[in-house]
């Protein structure tokens, strides 16, 4: 058990009390609501709650921590939300799906299925593979180089933030949902796209990670700073996933810090969390604004209208869409984040639109989706072999391009098999695992580091499905995101041991 778990027992257990008793009026809820054979649901309850459990074991990795939350939201929560505390229509595209109770029973018995092959690798790798031994702080990266120019470093980081967030801005290279209209060299587009989604994030773990070994404490200064690129990263990328980059840095210093003397109190935490989750509402709230009102051409109200009026033969429904683009306010922006908080989360809703059409699974189906390529004008072949299309938003501008994503449990499910569903979420789970592995052991005992790389792979994990042949770019990216990582590290290290520095 952690030492911060030690030093605030009674704070700690009101919070598990907390959360177990919600836990337990939401599976009542869900349990009177649920309208097919109880026993499946009963199971399902017991399988994903469990995740949580796993989540937060003694010799948990930071992978199976991040992906049995995503796990837990995307399939129970989502679920029992929907079926008790709303009108029980999944919104972000079922299909077909016909709401019969047996093949809502089919649906939490794959799902469960899935889950019970995650719970299983986590254990099959801490038994016979590979664990965090017990580790100590490289001392051989105490310098005075970095105390000397700690500021400096802060300022230059600054710029860099600020000046990859320009560049985005200005050259329109990575935005979410948006298609660019420039034409950009690729290497130019790619370190783009790499910095803004984790490379200046894996910035943020090695200045923390100096600090830490040269300070023995954080400055709130350079948290403020590190949660500050999440913030502007996020706002440049019109991404509403702040969150995941900043909770995963947060959480490598919370597992971090009982190696160094000054040791992280829980009001020092908290505070820390509270600056992410204030940066995450302002982050929500303005990216929200953005697409409604600009969404991604950059038109003004006037603008708008003028395509209302101009536009004579724009259906209805884009009519109502455009003139109601300027009515946001805070309140409808609230509403959106409750919506998003309950409905976005990937991860049930593709083994309903499935479960209506399981004559179509084969595993020669799972092999024909390797053929997807990128085209701008026409549904995914998710969508198309699952009739998602009139599931997903109008088209109002030609450079937006919205996709319906499945996770890998629903992709793995493109073979209609339960085995191959279970023995690959075994071993998929296994490889990021050792990705972060990786990550540790390269980064000398940055668990900052690591943390952010495990939650790139679980994110990525959950939000699989889209052109999926292009998976090896982004495992590429997070080898050579490592090894330049370990480059930088292993260059300091020599010029530290030989008193260069």
């Amino acid at each position: 058990m952690s030492y911060l778990i030690k030093e605030n027992k009674n704070l700690i257990k009101s919070i598990k009390i907390t959360i177990l008793i919600i836990l337990l009026l939401m599976s009542i809820l869900g349990y009177f609501s649920y309208i097919g054979n109880k026993f499946y649901y009963i199971f399902f309850t017991l399988v994903s709650n469990y995740l949580l459990y796993f989540a937060f074991r003694k010799k948990v990795f930071f992978f199976e921590t991040f992906f049995s939350i995503l796990l837990w939201l995307g399939f129970w929560f989502k679920f029992t939300v929907t079926i008790s505390l709303t009108d029980g229509i999944f919104k972000e595209g079922v299909g077909d799906f016909s709401y019969r109770p047996e093949d809502f029973d089919q649906v939490i018995f794959v799902s469960t299925i899935g889950i019970l092959g995650f719970l299983i690798s986590g254990y099959i790798r801490q038994i016979f593979l590979f664990n965090y031994n017990k580790f100590e702080i490289n001392n051989i990266f105490k310098s005075n180089l970095y105390e000397k120019n700690r500021i400096k470093i802060l300022y230059l980081f600054l710029f860099i933030i600020f000046f990859i967030v320009f560049l985005n801005a200005y050259f329109k290279v990575y935005q979410r949902g948006l298609i660019s209209t420039s034409e950009i060299n690729f290497i130019f587009e790619g370190t783009i796209k790499w910095l803004l989604l984790f490379g200046l994030a894996s910035i943020s773990s090695i200045i923390l990670y100096f600090e830490i070994i040269n300070s023995k404490k954080i400055s709130i200064i350079t948290i403020i700073i590190v949660l500050f690129e999440s913030f502007l990263s996020s706002m440049s990328m019109l991404s509403r996933g702040m969150i995941f980059n900043s909770s995963s840095i947060l959480y490598g210093i919370y597992k971090f810090s009982k190696k160094y003397k000054d040791k992280l109190n829980i009001k020092k935490f908290l505070s820390y969390v509270i600056i992410m989750l204030s940066l995450f509402y302002i982050s929500t709230i303005t990216v929200n604004f953005l697409r409604v009102n600009y969404f991604y051409v950059g038109k003004s109200f006037i603008d708008v209208d003028k395509d209302i009026r101009n536009l004579e033969n724009l259906n209805e429904k884009k009519k109502k869409f455009l003139t109601e683009k300027k009515k946001i306010n805070l309140i409808k922006s609230n509403s959106e984040i409750y919506y998003l908080m309950i409905n976005r989360w990937v991860g049930i809703d593709p083994i309903m639109a499935m479960i209506d059409k399981r004559d179509k699974l084969s595993f020669k189906l799972l092999k024909k989706s390797f053929s997807e390529r990128f085209n701008k004008n026409t549904p995914t072949f998710y969508e198309k072999t699952f009739n998602l299309e009139n599931d997903t938003n109008f088209k109002i501008y030609e450079n937006v391009k919205g996709n319906t994503l499945m996770g890998i449990i629903g992709f793995l499910y493109y073979s209609g098999s339960l085995y191959f569903l279970f023995i690959s979420i075994i071993f998929l789970s296994i490889v990021g695992c050792f990705f972060e592995y990786l990550a540790f052991k390269l980064s000398f005992n940055n668990l900052i580091f690591s943390s952010l790389i495990s939650q790139i792979i679980a994110f990525r994990y959950i939000h699989f499905g889209y052109l999926p042949h292009q998976t090896y770019l982004l495992f590429v990216t997070i080898i050579l995101n490592i090894l330049i990582v370990y480059i930088l590290m292993k260059a300091f290290k020599y010029l530290v041991a030989r008193n260069f520095i």
